[in-house]
């Protein structure tokens, strides 16, 4: 038997077709940090690190659409945590979905993607640092900040990587790490001083964040609770703040306030764009899957970029 053959374990993880597998990967592959995770689109496969409670480890993730489920390979450092483990797993590909629900409430739109799944994310501090990260740049220029915030702070994956898979993996930062900080050593990545004083902030609040209390049980009090806490952290503004709970909290009904790609696109084929009311109100429509929407709004307008940087017709 190999080394790797004693350092891994294999289950499966089903979903409810139709799952919109593509544009899934699509999704985290465009956001993909070096040496922490990456996506093999042409494999239908996710490989990264994972920072557990009490151990770290890596998980390989693998789509098998014609049995309509998801393999999964970890280290067996994970072992332990397997439990915690698949129910982040579950959340972060969103294999609970109900595809039927979620066409009824996006209509014509859910056509254009069937089968559309809500990435969320393993570690909710994690996707909160890469948010504001991305503040008011592009997903790229997000990418490689983040990259360097890594190589910069993160730390070295002590166990053997998964079979095959020869870059290096890294843990991203943990809040700690993050805390014990001084603004420059942030800043001097090429982050600018307002951003790096909003990841101390936010570092430094989070072990009092509401996502580590367990007494909130009623998911509407706990998002409005986790958003005003999010929001009272300077830097942190109602976009970024709705960003982070559709994506580290898995909230199904996000719409993020004054996106200008969402406003483009419910805006075509009117004479001139929406008003701020009128923006709001055809998000109503959408609930309660509206992060759903958003996820669609959003690869329409990057495919048809795509398509206008190739010359290709529209389909």
């Amino acid at each position: 038997m190999g080394t790797h053959a004693a350092v891994q374990a294999r289950f499966h993880l089903s979903y409810q077709p139709p799952y919109q597998i593509e544009a899934l990967l699509d999704f985290l592959a465009a956001r993909a940090i070096a040496e922490v995770e990456w996506v093999d689109q042409s494999r239908l496969q996710i490989t990264r690190s994972v920072r557990g409670v009490q151990a770290h480890g890596w998980v390989q993730l693998c789509f098998e659409p014609q049995q309509d489920r998801v393999a999964l390979t970890c280290s067996n450092s994970l072992l332990p945590e397997l439990a915690q483990l698949q129910a982040g797993l579950v959340r972060w590909l969103d294999l609970q979905a109900e595809p039927g629900l979620i066409s009824q409430a996006l209509g014509p739109l859910a056509a254009t993607v069937p089968g559309l799944r809500l990435p969320g994310c393993l570690d909710r501090f994690e996707l909160a640092v890469r948010a504001v990260l991305g503040q008011q740049i592009t997903v790229a220029a997000a990418r490689t900040l983040a990259g360097r915030f890594v190589r910069a702070f993160g730390e070295a994956l002590g166990c053997e990587p998964p079979l095959g898979f020869e870059p290096p993996l890294r843990l991203f930062p943990s809040p700690e790490r993050i805390a014990a900080l001084e603004p420059a050593q942030i800043a001097e990545l090429g982050i600018i001083r307002r951003r790096a004083d909003c990841l101390l902030a936010l570092a430094r609040a989070w072990p009092r964040l509401l996502y580590a209390r367990q007494s909130v049980t009623d998911e509407a009090a706990l998002i409005d609770a986790a958003m005003a806490e999010l929001c009272a952290i300077p830097g942190i503004g109602p976009w970024t703040a709705h960003y982070m709970l559709m994506r580290g909290w898995s909230w199904p009904d996000a719409f993020p306030p004054s996106d200008v790609v969402l406003l483009k696109q419910l805006s075509l084929g009117l004479d001139k764009p929406l008003s701020p009311k009128a923006y709001r109100e055809a998000a109503e429509a959408f609930k309660p899957f509206r992060s759903y929407a958003v996820l669609s709004l959003w690869r329409a307008a990057s495919l048809a970029q795509a398509r206008a940087r190739s010359g290709s017709p529209r389909p």
